[in-house]
């Protein structure tokens, strides 16, 4: 079970840096500066995090406990535009695979015998400006 959640961010009417956008998974980004600071559940392990942008922009970090923080210039050249993020997280729930059955006198101590956990996912975007990060007041959208 993969939940996601787009964000689009309008185009005027930056604010402060350090709104928050948050979504119902239990995963949330933060965003100062020319960086991203996301939060997830304490739960929540084998968190990916990738950011793509303009002119080939990518980048991707990884944190097997925590939600990583993401720094734009360790991935290159920080072009002014949109840029687009993932946040991917594996929960404490083990998937269900209801097709197969284990063989009778399956105790489950193989080394292969780890199920798979159900993941979540948080998608949603941004914009730069002069290598920094824009964030949007909810009101200036009501225009």
């Amino acid at each position: 079970m993969t939940l996601s959640l787009l964000l689009v961010v309008p185009v005027g009417g930056a604010v402060g840096q350090t709104q928050s956008v948050a979504a119902d998974v239990g995963l949330s980004a933060r965003y100062a500066g020319s960086r991203i600071y996301f939060d997830a559940d304490p739960t929540y392990s084998n968190i990916t995090v990738s950011v793509s942008g303009p002119d080939g922009y990518h980048g991707q970090v990884y944190s097997e406990r925590r939600a990583p923080s993401f720094r734009l210039a360790d991935f290159g050249e920080v072009a002014d535009g949109l840029y687009r993020f993932e946040i991917t997280a594996a929960t404490q729930v083990y998937a269900t695979d209801r097709s197969s059955r284990e063989p009778a006198g399956y105790n489950g101590r193989a080394p292969t015998a780890q199920r798979p956990r159900e993941g979540v996912s948080f998608t949603g975007s941004f914009r730069v400006e002069n290598g920094q990060v824009l964030v949007f007041d909810d009101a200036d959208q009501e225009t």
